[in-house]
């Protein structure tokens, strides 16, 4: 997501659908970074499923301001208005009107918790509160079950503003028995190494076989990807008679490029580390598997989520040195997709826990 560096509001949406219901004004509170706004999106695309609605972003930075400070101060009760300004900057006047915010990421909390007071709305948050007061938000949706059933919160998968209804079927194979894989690979993260030999094997499995009755493939790279991984790709893509039918390379894509690949494939495969692009292939109710490396632990709330994934049938995890077509193949009989809409299921949790929100 690139933010024009000379603005802080930009209009995302126009009203979503005609009808005698005044349109809900949401304002996704953005800390800038495009992994906290594509969950913010998702939660005000679920609304805009539901009623007539138009979205808005406004970017806060709490700049030297430490977490724990700011969450003393919203305890404190002072004045909404004026810390607004104090640690952000921001005039209370000069964010556009709204009837509900939404935003991700912990910059986004005070400011979040002060404008909701300021104007006396509702707030949505989706992540981990650290040292704030759920009483301080009408809703906080959370991915870890151990923070479930604490006041305020709800469990749910990571947000997506994709809707799986509007994506069209993937194509009919042009061969009998052959199929469409997606593989997005990240890199390394926390917990999550990849070796030299983990990279060689994703390679090689890729490369065999080369006699046309292997899945089709279809790659993205993310930003974590080595430059060495991704040429090495990008270069086996243009050999002739690759099993990779496209490489889609972040590097010259840009945003926004992932779910028209997503829906072309039948599966699609990630590398462990990324949790959020595994929710996005689980979103879109693809049968999803993660490739994890030799070296590969989790924090606890991550091995919460994927075992909800598990349990779930949605998501399950292989040993990227055991990865090849037949052990693929085998595992995804396993993996049953979400029969429903994730985005409906959201906008119907939200109409509950936040009585009145959607009409």
């Amino acid at each position: 997501m690139v933010w024009p560096p000379d603005r802080h509001l930009r209009l995302i949406s126009h009203i979503s659908t005609p009808s005698p219901m005044p349109p809900l004004r949401i304002i996704i509170m953005s800390d800038g970074r495009p992994g906290h706004f594509n969950l913010s999106e998702g939660i005000a695309a679920a609304i805009e499923k539901l009623r007539p609605a138009a979205t808005e972003s406004y970017e806060v930075r709490r700049g030297r301001w430490a977490g724990g400070v700011l969450a003393a101060a919203t305890r404190a009760k002072l004045p909404a208005r004026a810390m607004l300004q104090h640690v952000y900057g921001a005039e209370e006047s000069a964010v556009p009107p709204c009837d509900v915010i939404v935003s991700a990421g912990a910059e986004t909390l005070a400011a979040s918790i002060w404008l909701a007071r300021a104007r006396g709305i509702p707030n949505i948050f989706y992540g981990s509160l650290r040292f704030f007061d759920p009483y301080d938000f009408s809703l906080v949706l959370t991915s870890y079950q151990r923070n479930a059933d604490k006041p305020r919160h709800a469990l749910a998968l990571k947000p997506s503003r994709f809707d799986p209804d509007t994506a069209p079927p993937p194509p009919i194979p042009s061969q009998a028995g052959k199929r469409t894989f997606g593989l997005l690979i990240g890199g390394n993260a926390g917990g999550i190494r990849f070796s030299r030999s983990d990279w060689d094997h994703l390679v090689n499995m890729l490369r065999q076989p080369k006699t046309g009755a292997g899945p089709h493939w279809l790659v993205a790279n993310s930003r974590r990807t080595p430059d060495e991984i991704s040429d090495e790709l990008a270069n086996e893509a243009k050999q002739p008679g690759s099993p990779i039918g496209q490489f889609l390379d972040v590097r010259t894509a840009g945003p926004g490029t992932l779910a028209p690949l997503l829906a072309r494939c039948d599966a699609v495969l990630c590398t462990a580390d990324s949790s959020s692009m595994i929710s996005e292939c689980v979103w879109s109710r693809k049968p999803t598997l993660a490739l994890a490396p030799a070296t590969c632990t989790y924090t606890e709330d991550e091995s919460g989520y994927r075992r909800w994934l598990e349990n779930s049938s949605w998501c399950l995890q292989i040993a990227l040195s055991e990865a090849s077509t037949a052990k693929i193949e085998a595992t995804l009989t396993a993996v049953r997709p979400a029969s429903g809409n994730p985005l409906t299921a959201l906008g119907g949790l939200l109409r509950q826990r936040i009585p009145g929100l959607l009409g």
